[in-house]
């Protein structure tokens, strides 16, 4: 076998039962990898009634044939359950990049699947077959810096990589994340709840097993011109020199999309004070690559002085930067990069952490939220010292933190009110990424995503970045006119094209950087790496058809909990309220107009959303046109 391993590691932390599965060629040649696999086992092993905290919930960690090989940019992991965080609990999934992922695969394992519940924590310790559950009880409440260090020693080795969680997953706050080497985060969804309510502090492993190549020479020929593909890129250029932070100064001055105050608007006159040179200048401490890296966009700050001299923390990335800074009121830079040291040793999603802050703070700003609601506490924008105060809050549960580590939909449930300043889609809290500014091929992945409001369901830059890339939009999509981000024209295209590209990617394990923020790896060289590194064959259309086969199954594992069309929604703000300022004042976002035309394209019924049973059929689904139909009856009785 080449590429994969074929296995499948399973661990029950009810019965203490390890078991190795293999892996077929079926199953491979339908799922790819990574989020492929994890999607196909979630779907076919959680069903609707289980809850996300259930000992029956599953925690899977995938990994893909070309984790662990030379292909560039190609050493992330997916984790995938069942969200505690959305509303109603639906899919979740989070990705993340560093070095644990290849570790996984050199131990010989394509998955790994955790399911039951310890009776007292407990950390796993994967050293190639030797698999043990060991004791956590003495890293229980440790934060992640703590945790990583720890179990290092215990385990005589400081090369091991270790994906763990902080207080916050122990308490289970709805939005805690899983992060490894300290600082590498899988975000969103709470996938660092479901491991907390399954008592588990941590997975360490070591591997020592090579990747099998079936065209060795060929494969190392293809990735090398990827590289030099890479190193020419303006846009790969400008990850290396200023990390996500170059997002700030065009998303404010050019593009209208700074996310302040909650989304009230996209446009600051002072947000040059987070701009990446000045980052660079005077808080980089030095840059960060992921395994087989050859962007090194990953930053590791410190701060030289003033209140927080000496802290240093990885990142923060854009979104990070965004989430606890300007979201909240706050340009600080100092102030940013110590929230962000913050969100990374509890273990916390930074972007739902700011949705919750934000959504209480705009709830006190319209009155809506009283000293009474708050324990006491001013939810003044900008107040640095509060959000300091709220973000321990949230992760020990205590008084208002209580209520926000629910998220922001649950905490607006909980008061009854202010649900017009949640800015969530089916309970997950939006990303920094305002479509009114950002591009409406962004906001038709918020409304209709597999995740609710992220911008990563498919990543469509090519309405952002064309101008980097002459004729690319139009050989894609037939038409230059798409590169327009507030045009609508062939935007439910882009959606789609892009969707399937980023699914091929995750199942890869290749950095979204490579191929949907940079173009310089298209779906043609993905076709020509994985057929070298497997030795089965791929065109570029046979993996935009797995692609769309993810895309639909995770659809219907909503469409399974009675989520279609109605759910799919974005937040009034962006459909209702101008653009206030900036350089888009006064658009909206026509959701309605594109939605439609969004299901059209994916062969969704327009009546419900759910996938048509053509396709199904198309995509090899045949089980699930006779296991939706009463899904999707119940659906058309629910919407009455």
């Amino acid at each position: 076998m080449y590429g994969w391993n074929g296995k499948r590691l399973r661990v029950d932390l009810t019965t203490g039962k390890i078991t190795v599965e293999s892996i077929d060629a079926k199953f491979r040649k339908m799922w790819l990898g990574g989020r492929g696999f994890n999607s196909a086992l979630l779907y076919q092993e959680v069903g609707p009634e289980i809850d996300p905290f259930d000992a029956e919930n599953r925690l899977i960690f995938g990994v893909g044939p070309l984790t662990g090989t030379f292909s560039p940019s190609s050493g992330r992991t997916t984790i995938t359950s069942k969200s505690p965080l959305q509303y109603p609990c639906g899919f979740g999934d989070a990705n993340m990049g560093g070095h644990w992922g290849p570790e996984l695969k050199y131990a010989g394992y394509d998955q790994l699947v955790i399911q039951g519940k310890a009776e007292k924590p407990v950390y796993l310790w994967i050293d190639d077959d030797r698999v043990e559950i060991r004791d956590a009880g003495h890293i229980w409440g440790k934060t992640l810096s703590e945790t990583d260090a720890i179990i290092k020693e215990e385990l005589k080795d400081p090369d091991i990589h270790i994906a763990a969680i902080g207080p916050a997953g122990e308490n289970l706050v709805r939005f805690a994340c899983v992060i490894n080497d300290v600082s590498r985060a899988a975000g969103r969804t709470g996938m660092g709840a479901v491991m907390g309510s399954k008592k588990l502090k941590a997975v360490a492993v070591r591997g020592t097993r090579p990747v099998n190549l079936a065209r060795p020479k060929e494969f190392f020929e293809e990735c090398a011109k990827v590289r030099e593909k890479m190193k020419a890129d303006i846009m790969v250029q400008m990850l290396y020199d200023q990390g996500t932070w170059l997002l700030t100064m065009p998303a404010n001055y050019e593009q209208g999309w700074f996310c302040w105050r909650n989304f009230q608007a996209g446009f600051h006159p002072e947000a040059d004070k987070l701009r990446g040179e000045r980052h660079r200048d005077h808080y980089l401490a030095h840059r960060e690559g992921c395994f087989a890296c050859s962007i090194s966009c990953g930053r590791f700050s410190k701060i030289p002085g003033g209140k927080y001299a000496g802290e240093k923390t990885g990142g923060p990335e854009y979104e990070t930067l965004t989430a606890v800074g300007p979201r909240l009121g706050i340009l600080d830079i100092e102030a940013v990069i110590h929230n962000s040291l913050l969100v990374n040793e509890y273990g916390m999603d930074s972007c739902s952490l700011g949705g919750a802050i934000g959504w209480a703070m705009d709830c006190w700003e319209k009155g809506l939220l009283t000293s009474a609601d708050t324990g006491g506490l001013s939810l003044e924008w900008g107040d640095q010292e509060t959000v300091d105060k709220l973000i321990k809050m949230i992760v020990y549960r205590e008084g208002l933190g209580n209520i926000l580590a629910e998220g922001s939909y649950r905490s607006a449930l909980h008061f009854n009110r202010g649900f017009e300043y949640t800015m969530t889609v089916k309970g997950n809290d939006m990303s920094q990424d305002d479509p009114r500014g950002l591009g409406f091929a962004f906001g038709i992945g918020f409304g209709t995503g597999r995740r609710g409001g992220d911008h990563l369901q498919g990543l469509p830059c090519l309405e952002l970045t064309g101008q980097f890339y002459p004729g690319l939009v139009e050989k894609i999509l037939g038409t230059a006119e798409a590169e327009s981000r507030l045009s609508p024209v062939k935007k439910p295209e882009m959606q789609k094209y892009q969707e399937e590209v980023k699914a091929v990617g995750d199942c890869l394990t290749m950095c979204t950087f490579s191929h949907s923020w940079s173009f310089a790896v298209l779906p043609e060289d993905m076709a020509r790496i994985l057929s070298a590194c497997t030795g089965v064959d791929y065109t570029v259309e046979d993996l935009l058809k797995i692609g769309g086969r993810i895309a639909t199954l995770e659809r219907a594992f909503w469409n399974r909990l009675l989520v279609g069309r109605l759910e799919d929604t974005v937040p009034e703000r962006f459909t209702g309220e101008p653009m206030p300022v900036g350089p888009n004042k006064g658009t909206v976002f026509p959701f309605e107009e594109l939605r439609p035309l969004y299901y059209k394209v994916r062969g969704w019924d327009e009546a419900t959303g759910f996938p048509l049973d053509e396709v199904l059929a198309e995509y090899g689904l045949d089980e699930l046109v006779e296991e939706l139909a009463p899904y999707r009856r119940a659906y058309l009785e629910k919407m009455g």
